[in-house]
């Protein structure tokens, strides 16, 4: 039995979860950036979204290469291309980053039969050189063992992972050790045939319970819902759809392939999402607690 403490980390920690959650303005803030790298978009497209102090890491996938884009933003513009994996993982799915780590899934879109999800410091140059910590190891039938949406949430003990399949079918959470190297799968969950098919899947949390903020769209819509994970203490899964939440999004901002949480240090909640391809310019929406 793996037990999490009731107090989590400054950056998904918040007062409390349903309230920020239900006071997200359904209007964007658009910031615009400016790029000049060329991004690999064959076969691909840009697929997850994290603030991490002054910059905006986009996940990404193409034919022959997963990767990060590295946004800066203070100056809006982008800054540089972090190759990940070559294929056959090609695909980098939804990712979170914790106050110290990120994690991000990388999989066989094609074949869908394998995956690894990998554990990044955010200190040092492990995630400049693509140098993952932890890599936990995915494979069997195809659909069942994706990694296309990863959350993390930081604990004491270690950091708990949530791994979403194939369109989140099935969720898989672990309790990690990522400087030791060590991760144990604890739970499982294959969720309700009329939930939607998150494409990033993240935690967050309060003094009573640990959250998951799954997020999906339909053209200029995105959706957003808000699920009861567990109460603290013993992780026991609850997976119980609490809320959910509508957004207007712009300039082909796009939640079904880029979309993620932040917490700032103050404990306010926003949701950021972005555009499918990388273009010239690449619109961001993010959305505030009113």
């Amino acid at each position: 039995m793996i037990f999490l403490y009731p107090l989590f980390s400054a950056g998904q920690w918040v007062n409390n979860v349903r309230t920020a959650f239900n006071s997200l303005s359904a209007e964007p803030k658009v910031i615009t950036i400016q790029n000049a790298i060329e991004v690999p978009m064959e076969q691909g497209h840009l697929q997850g979204v994290q603030v991490v102090g002054e910059k905006l890491l986009i996940s990404g996938s193409s034919l022959n290469q997963s990767y990060l884009l590295q946004v800066d933003l203070a100056s809006k513009k982008a800054e540089k291309l972090i190759p990940l994996m070559e294929a056959p993982f090609r695909h980098a799915g939804g990712l979170q980053a914790s106050e110290e780590y990120l994690a991000v899934g990388i999989e066989d879109n094609f074949k869908k039969n394998v995956s690894k999800v990998c554990v990044y410091p955010l200190e040092g140059e492990a995630l400049e050189t693509a140098a993952p910590v932890l890599i936990i190891e995915r494979g069997g039938k195809p659909e069942l063992n994706t990694a296309g949406a990863t959350g993390i949430l930081s604990s004491r003990p270690g950091q708990l992972v949530v791994v979403g399949d194939w369109d989140s079918r099935n969720w898989d959470f672990y309790q990690c050790s990522p400087m030791g190297g060590h991760a144990m799968q604890t739970a499982s969950h294959a969720v309700p045939e009329d939930w939607p098919a998150y494409q990033s899947i993240n935690l967050i949390a309060d003094d009573e319970a640990i959250y998951a903020i799954g997020f999906y769209g339909n053209g200029q819509t995105g959706s957003a819902d808000l699920i009861l994970v567990s109460k603290p203490g013993a992780l026991e899964l609850i997976m119980e759809k609490v809320a959910s939440k509508t957004f207007k999004c712009s300039d082909k901002v796009d939640f079904q392939t880029a979309a993620g949480l932040q917490v700032d240090q103050e404990g306010t909640l926003s949701v950021w999402a972005t555009q499918r391809d990388a273009q010239k310019q690449i619109v961001v929406n993010t959305f505030l607690q009113r």
